[in-house]
């Protein structure tokens, strides 16, 4: 029977914020590319073993484009909206069966992006 990450977590004792500071302290680093070793028996000519992969490029990514555009959002704003507004972006989320946020950046974010070529 395999256990849950939350059955493991309840299982062991809490630790002082102390303990777990001296614990990452401790701690060994882990290396995001680690070598993948090939028993001598599996390797054949074509095996190869790579110490370090390379990276896949984004998704719709050109070499013109800002690099920051595929970055994971680190920022937030609020956007005040009347309750017609808010309905219709609910009723719409729910139809589309996306969250309000993705239906706001689709459409947001493009327009955006054309001002800007625009240079308006």
């Amino acid at each position: 029977m395999t256990s849950s990450l939350l059955d493991r977590v309840k299982r062991q004792p809490p630790k002082t914020s102390d303990a777990f500071i001296a614990e990452a302290e401790n701690a060994a680093p882990v290396s995001q590319t680690q070598a993948v070793a090939v028993p001598a028996e599996q390797a054949t000519s074509t095996s190869v073993v790579s110490e370090s992969p390379s990276p896949a490029p984004a998704r719709g990514h050109r070499a013109t484009e800002d690099p920051r555009k595929f970055e994971v959002p680190r920022y937030t704003f609020n956007l005040r909206l009347n309750d017609y507004e808010l309905e219709l972006l609910r009723t719409l989320a729910e139809e589309r069966r996306e969250s309000m946020q993705k239906i706001v950046k689709a459409g947001l974010i493009p327009y955006l992006e054309d001002l800007r070529s625009k240079g308006t």
